[in-house]
């Protein structure tokens, strides 16, 4: 970049210019792995239903309503990231979990977790 004499060194194409030299190697291996979305629109569409529960969010009547709304969240985002049905799931890990004692292991718990769950399922 130092060399670019004709470029100064405030100036938007310069910036633009030292951003693709710093990131180059980045850069690189998204051509290499081929698996690499070039951009972020995937993520932004999740974000979205995040944002969308913000109206709804004064409505949950205290920090413990809104903790269990998120936790509820999190898990109607990660079924859709795995392509489960979330009403399939939902229903499954009630049936499975009806009858557990206070005292089950977490380690059971955490197997109705909707990755391990989608994997439970195919075998």
């Amino acid at each position: 970049m130092s060399s670019r004499k004709d470029l100064l060194p405030k100036s938007t194409l310069a910036q633009a210019v030292g951003y693709a030299l710093n990131e180059y190697n980045a850069i690189c291996d998204i051509f290499k792995r081929g698996d690499t979305a070039l951009d972020n629109n995937y993520i932004e569409r999740i974000q979205r239903y995040i944002s969308l529960s913000r109206r709804n969010s004064m409505f949950f009547g205290s920090h413990e309503g809104a903790s269990r709304a998120a936790i509820l969240y999190s898990i109607a985002i990660s079924c859709r990231l795995n392509g489960i049905n979330l009403f399939e799931y939902i229903c499954d890990v009630i049936e499975k979990t009806v009858e557990w004692q206070p005292n089950t292991p977490l380690e059971k718990y955490r197997d109705l977790l909707p990755d391990r769950w989608k994997k439970q399922q195919q075998h």
